[in-house]
């Protein structure tokens, strides 16, 4: 009974935890978006009250999971190559920056 007590546990733990890391990349995504396109939308006729309902479904009614797995993961899926390419170059230009001021430290 204990080890199935602790399964259940673990298992409600990482579904939140899920949940949590799904909402936050929607929201995030939302709010480039929104950034973006706020120029425009803000002419939109109730576009707060709108927004308003957008939010509470994403919470309340798991909407976020759903634009999650609907949309952004086929699309970060499709371009996972290209992003994974622009990440090494990153990193190897900060190790170029590091060998550099590692150098200046030295001198």
């Amino acid at each position: 009974l204990l080890i199935f007590c602790c399964c259940v546990f673990f298992a409600e733990y990482w579904k939140q935890w899920y949940q949590r890391r799904v909402r936050g990349i929607v929201y995030s995504y939302f709010g480039i978006l929104e950034f973006f396109s706020d120029y425009l939308l803000f002419w939109i006729p109730f576009y707060s009250l709108i927004k308003c309902a957008f939010l509470l479904w994403m919470v309340n009614y798991n909407g976020a999971s759903l634009i999650y797995t609907r949309f952004i993961r086929p699309f970060l899926a499709e371009k996972e190559a290209q992003i994974d390419e622009i990440v090494d170059q990153v990193e190897d230009v900060a190790d170029q920056i590091d060998d550099f001021v590692q150098h200046d430290k030295d001198a």
